[in-house]
């Protein structure tokens, strides 16, 4: 059984509209790495945020 490690990743924009994305990541990725990965997308995807505007947290998920 594999781990599932659910991050929360919320990129406040430039637009004064808070994004929320949930992702599934690879159990030895950082904090900053998960939201420095979901700011480059959100920017490519057309997103105008600052890299400080953007926070991760772990969610509780249960195994399946």
């Amino acid at each position: 059984m594999t781990e599932r490690q659910v991050w929360e990743v919320v990129v406040e924009d430039e637009d004064g509209r808070d994004y929320v994305y949930e992702v599934d990541a690879h159990p030895q990725m950082s904090e900053r790495t998960v939201a420095h990965q979901m700011w480059l997308k959100h920017c490519r995807d057309g997103g105008d945020a600052l890299p400080i505007n953007v926070a991760a947290r772990r969610l509780e998920v249960e195994a399946a």
